[in-house]
């Protein structure tokens, strides 16, 4: 297959490893709706464009380079805090015996820490970017 130039709901599939409903044991079906991915990519670029310099390369959701990760790690962070926020309207214990499984907290933790980690490298690179972008255009590209 042809890689898109842009971010794609399914090049963000394939880094979230939700292509099919096989990818997801627990829920038997795909984790994210194509709509999801579209609001997280929607939510990415109005973040992009709100860091500073603002007006510096605004960004549409639908032509964000897929080139570089800076955009795609973006979406990632906002499709794993969506899916704490699911997560957490679900927390539900479940107790059989001695034993107390809280599976929705756990996987809340792991979709935290993951969140966590994919703002901070999207924050960095989109960062970067405005400012290399913000010196070509004060002094050229060097």
């Amino acid at each position: 297959t042809v890689m898109s130039a842009f971010v794609t709901i399914q090049q963000v599939r394939d880094a979230i490893l939700d292509r099919t409903p096989d990818d997801n044991s627990i829920e038997n079906d795909l984790f994210f709706s194509d709509e999801e991915i579209v609001n997280a990519m929607k939510q990415t670029a109005a973040a992009y464009n709100a860091m500073a310099p603002r007006g510096v390369d605004y960004m549409d959701y639908r032509s964000m380079p897929a080139g570089e990760s800076t955009f795609l790690d973006g979406v990632l962070c906002k499709l794993y805090k969506m899916a704490n926020n699911k997560l957490a309207r679900n927390v539900m214990t479940w107790q059989t015996g001695n034993t107390t499984v809280e599976l929705e907290k756990t996987r809340m933790e792991s979709f935290k820490t993951l969140a966590q980690m994919y703002d901070q490298t999207f924050r960095d690179s989109a960062k970067e970017r405005k400012m290399e972008i913000n010196r070509s255009l004060a002094w050229g590209y060097f």
